[in-house]
């Protein structure tokens, strides 16, 4: 864990010192930059609970819908500054989870996955049907023609999420969700309040994730239900948290990194249509040789890639 704190450490100052340089980069590579300090929030966001209290969440999107859309309602109809919106939309993921967590973090494993991913679905459909936020249609809102501000916002969430977490692992709450995630009857033996650890730690990831979903409205203007509800923002929060080490302090954003990375890269080449199939052959390569992510090979837990859990995988599939 020392090891984890110091590359927080040290991921804080390299992304503090990353807020010089806008100045000095085109609009597309702000434009690159800004969309991973926003993948890398949602991960880190989705790290609380699905890494640190071992609940998959297929249902987080919904937190940046909402977000989304309590910053769009704010400003377009009630006419809010931006800074006061997009405190609404941390206070409704906040909450909204909350509501939800109660009942939903009663279930487990496949069973609150599926559950998640009906809030989301519904969530959706539910958006798109109320007149006050467009139904189907979408909404508008004013245009800032400072795409610095956005980039800077979105680092300034993700260095957020990173300072919470690395908080958060060495407290007794950061303990109480890795004792819930190992065996959460044994933490209930221990006097761990697990339903109360639970739902909090979903409202934390949910606040960021509605931070991020503000942004992100204010970011492109324009919003609509299958714009910020879709699935496939979920799906990249899990990917790149286990791809960086789900559980850990700076996993989720190295994962999102080297996706992302990769992604431009091969989008560079023009390997489309391609680009898909190869960013998701050398994502299912890396978890079967790192199944536990990259960050304990960096931190010095793991010495050598899982090439035994390979040949495993090798010999049952020749069964």
């Amino acid at each position: 864990m020392q090891a984890g704190r110091r590359l927080a450490y040290g991921a804080l100052v390299v992304l503090a010192l990353s807020a010089l340089l806008p100045p000095h980069l085109n609009g597309n590579w702000v434009h690159v930059l800004t969309l991973f300090f926003m993948m890398s929030s949602l991960a880190q966001a989705w790290n609380l609970i699905g890494g640190f209290a071992g609940y998959a969440s297929f249902g987080n999107v919904t937190f940046f819908g909402v977000g989304a859309y309590a910053c769009a309602y704010a400003m377009n109809a009630l006419h809010w500054p931006f800074a006061t919106a997009f405190l609404l939309a941390v206070v409704a993921g906040a909450a909204l989870a909350a509501v939800l967590g109660w009942p939903i973090l009663r279930l487990r494993g496949h069973y609150f996955a599926i559950a998640t991913l009906g809030i989301a679905i519904g969530m959706q459909a539910l958006v798109a049907e109320l007149p006050p936020l467009g139904k189907g249609s979408g909404m508008t809102l004013p245009i800032n023609s400072n795409f610095h501000f956005f980039y800077w916002s979105m680092l300034g969430i993700l260095m957020a999420s990173i300072a919470l977490t690395a908080f958060i692992a060495q407290s007794r709450f950061g303990y109480a969700l890795v004792a819930i995630r190992e065996n959460e009857e044994a933490a209930a033996v221990l006097g761990i309040n697990a339903a109360r650890a639970k739902v909090f730690a979903w409202s934390l990831s949910a606040a960021i994730t509605g931070a991020a979903g503000a942004t992100y409205a204010y970011w492109t203007s324009f919003i609509d239900p299958p714009t910020v509800f879709d699935l496939n923002f979920n799906v990249l929060m899990i990917i790149m948290t286990l791809l960086g080490g789900a559980g850990s302090i700076v996993g989720p954003t190295l994962g999102a990194f080297i996706l992302s990375a990769i992604g431009e890269y091969l989008g560079a080449q023009s390997v489309s249509p391609w680009h898909t199939v190869v960013l998701g052959a050398i994502i299912v390569l890396v978890v079967v040789l790192l199944p536990r992510g990259l960050m304990p090979y960096l931190t010095g837990n793991l010495r050598a890639f899982n090439l035994n859990a390979l040949r495993a995988q090798l010999r049952a599939s020749r069964v």
